[in-house]
């Protein structure tokens, strides 16, 4: 957990957010992109949760959120969904079996920015045809509170028009067929680092916790055994001094 904690701490905001800073200080193109801003439309879903066990209270409660969004939503099919993690997949293969289009475990760790680059641009591809992409994490705050978080960001056809419409940092070197394109890696890789890493926190100090309570445990069902065993065994002392008076006084 220390581990995860110091990557996090070291990398959480590399990067994080600074093109969507970009994009929101251009007043211009804010203005020209208004009528580009769909409300629902096609949504890639895509769940970052873990491969192995004792930390199912970030699964399950992020595996829920995701279910409730989909299920209150006026169609299903507008939905498709990427999972990271086999807990992710498992969970939501069975009721959503349609909609859970690719899937990726087995993520080495610990994890740097060029693993999660190559995941960005998997996502990148699969979110081809949709409206907008909603990452969902769990956020670190201590080691015993996490908080559910979704992140929404752009596939990169809308990203690139866009920014077709930026002015503040337009710049004639490299070309803006070349800037896009690396904006739109640095935009999706940095915001899926910030995710990543949170989660990556998260899980830890949740399986921390988790084998917290079960060596508690242990030691109260230790204690309870040492206390019956002690109890059984004053009783057959007991027993055995009351044969042995019985006896003398017969005699």
């Amino acid at each position: 957990m220390r581990a995860e904690l110091q990557r996090l701490e070291s990398g959480k905001e590399f990067a994080f957010a600074s093109i969507d800073k970009m994009m929101k200080s251009d007043l211009i193109m804010q203005r020209k992109t208004q009528g580009l801003t769909i409300a629902g439309g096609k949504t890639m879903v895509v769940a970052i949760t873990s491969d192995r066990g004792l930390c199912g209270g970030i699964n399950s409660g992020l595996i829920r959120e995701i279910k409730s969004k989909i299920g209150h939503s006026a169609s299903k099919s507008l939905y498709s969904i990427f999972t990271i993690g086999e807990k992710g997949t498992s969970a939501l293969v069975r009721p959503y079996p349609d909609l859970v289009k690719y899937s990726l475990s087995e993520v080495n760790t610990p994890l740097n920015f060029p693993t999660v680059a190559s995941i960005g641009q998997q996502i990148s591809s699969a979110a081809a045809g949709h409206d907008k992409i909603v990452i969902y994490f769990n956020e670190f705050k201590s080691a015993i509170k996490t908080i559910i978080r979704d992140l929404e960001l752009l596939p990169r056809e809308k990203f690139l028009e866009y920014m077709k419409h930026m002015k503040l940092y337009k710049t004639p070197i490299p070309d803006k067929n070349t800037t896009g394109f690396a904006l739109y890696d640095l935009y999706i890789s940095s915001n899926l680092y910030h995710a990543y890493l949170n989660n990556l926190a998260s899980e830890q100090s949740a399986r921390m916790a988790a084998m917290e309570n079960a060596s508690k445990n242990a030691k109260e069902i230790v204690e309870k055994l040492k206390l019956q065993y002690n109890k059984a065994r004053q009783q057959r002392i007991t027993m055995e001094l009351v044969e042995i008076i019985s006896g003398a006084s017969a005699v």
